[in-house]
């Protein structure tokens, strides 16, 4: 009875043996489905925003159908969008315009106002406080490349 249980062990031991005995340790290249040095530090190449002044750009192709709109301008002057100090509402906060056309003449700086449902209440007075991180949606548009291909369409 004791010989089969020792002869279990001793079959599970040569085989863990003859298993681990294939070539040797794996190198660092060769450990994950990537090519480049697990030590590596990749850094992706520079890339720029829009020059353009608030207010005087044209507004950019939104990426799928209820997406939120990209900022056609710059925002680091902006930043940081806290709850205390928001400077997005500085322009953004015109309920008058909402639902009316866009003033086209580049003259002029064109409102975009914040949608109704940014608000707190419909009496849109004052912003919602789920909604202070504008950029948490709204990104910058940059000429940067894309980091990985996609077919999506």
């Amino acid at each position: 009875m004791k010989t089969i249980p020792f002869l279990a062990t001793l079959g599970l031991m040569i085989a863990v043996t003859a298993c681990a005995s294939d070539g040797g340790a794996i190198d660092e290249l060769n450990m994950g489905l990537s090519k480049a040095s697990v030590f590596d530090t990749p850094t992706p190449s520079a890339s720029a925003y829009s020059d353009g002044k608030p207010g005087y750009n044209d507004p950019l192709p939104r990426a799928w159908d209820e997406a939120p709109p990209q900022v056609p301008h710059r925002i680091d002057e902006f930043l940081p969008v806290t709850a205390a100090d928001n400077q997005c509402l500085d322009c953004h906060d015109v309920p008058k315009y909402i639902d009316k056309p866009k003033n086209m003449d580049r003259s002029k700086k064109s409102k975009s106002p914040m949608p109704e449902g940014h608000y707190a209440s419909s009496e849109m007075d004052d912003l919602d406080g789920a909604r202070f991180n504008c950029t948490q949606c709204h990104v910058p548009q940059s000429n940067a490349a894309p980091l990985v291909e996609s077919t999506y369409r």
